[in-house]
């Protein structure tokens, strides 16, 4: 690393992780020997704020609105988030099943609970299109489309903003920021190559070896491939892939992450690090959480820190 910051990618649809960045604090606090600085920002105050945001969401004409979490259950890798940010909101976790829809609104009976009209829907889910391969509605469509026409229903975050996690919109994001703000970013982003376009295309493939390849809809790191790391077989695969459907994916440049003290089979070791912080948003102001999740690769030299692909989380402090 150099010491600059930059930005690998923005999500948008459902960015799990801030369950994390608390449990992570709980956990080396309850460790910690030395007394902790004054000036350290309480992180458990993320979920305050995501409340009230969810709150402030719900229709217009409703001013005490019932919220849910819709999750997969646990078949969901974060369902263990879901059911503490559940139970540290105050707001009910609920799976498809439990949910129906009635004249236009949306009713819930969690297990054990009674129907209830539901105005603000949470999701958490591994589905979010409103539209499968073959062009038919799925579940989720049948079950917020019509709610949301009738604005009996708001849901967070709402159906389109996975377009920002298109990984191709992170080529074109500083020029959105010169383009629609008249300023240079503050955070530059890494550079990628937007692969549909034949001279980037043509660039990416003379220099691939340097590149790391990414899946446009792919997450949780699968599909990555650091070519420079990668073996011959996996470089000659991924230069067909991206020959062959070059609109399916997106190439970086290799960022080498910066490394963090990391306790390993207990002896200090250098990990890969990168920082995942959390905007919240609503109307027309955003907060940013007084924490963050530091994302770790347990494997040395490995860049991939994805908890799907056996990556952990680090207690991240924000001086105030």
């Amino acid at each position: 690393s150099d010491g600059t910051l930059r930005v690998l990618e923005d999500n948008t649809r459902m960015p799990s992780g801030l369950a994390y960045a608390i449990a992570a604090r709980r956990a080396l606090d309850a460790e910690l020997a030395a007394p902790v600085p004054a000036g350290r920002l309480d992180v458990t105050g993320a979920y305050p704020v995501l409340r009230r945001a969810l709150f402030a969401s719900a229709p217009d004409g409703v001013d005490d609105p019932h919220v849910v979490l819709l999750s997969d259950g646990p078949a969901n890798s974060a369902w263990h988030e879901h059911e503490q940010m559940g139970a540290e909101m105050g707001v009910t976790v609920v799976t498809r099943d439990e949910l129906s829809v009635r004249a236009g609104r949306v009713h819930a009976r969690p297990e054990g609970g009674s129907d209830r009209i539901v105005d603000v829907l949470y999701r958490r889910t591994y589905e979010d299109r409103l539209r499968d391969e073959e062009g038919r509605p799925t579940w989720f469509a049948d079950l917020v489309l019509d709610p949301i026409r009738r604005g009996t229903l708001t849901v967070v975050n709402r159906p389109g903003a996975g377009l920002a996690d298109d990984k191709l919109v992170h080529a074109y994001v500083e020029e959105m920021v010169r383009f629609h703000l008249g300023e240079e970013p503050l955070l530059p982003s890494v550079r990628t190559y937007d692969l549909g376009d034949a001279d980037q295309l043509a660039e990416a493939l003379e220099r691939l070896g340097d590149l790391v390849v990414k899946p446009r809809d792919g997450y949780g790191g699968a599909g990555v491939v650091v070519c420079r790391f990668a073996t011959a077989e996996d470089r000659r695969a991924v230069t067909r892939k991206v020959r062959d459907d070059p609109d399916s994916y997106i190439a970086q440049e290799t960022v080498m992450l910066s490394t963090h003290p990391t306790v390993i089979e207990g002896r200090l070791e250098p990990r890969h690090v990168d920082l995942r912080p959390f905007v919240l948003g609503g109307g027309d102001s955003s907060t940013a959480v007084p924490g963050a999740l530091t994302r770790v690769a347990f494997g040395a030299g490995e860049l991939v820190v994805n908890s799907s692909r056996n990556g952990g989380g680090k207690d991240t402090w924000v001086m105030g």
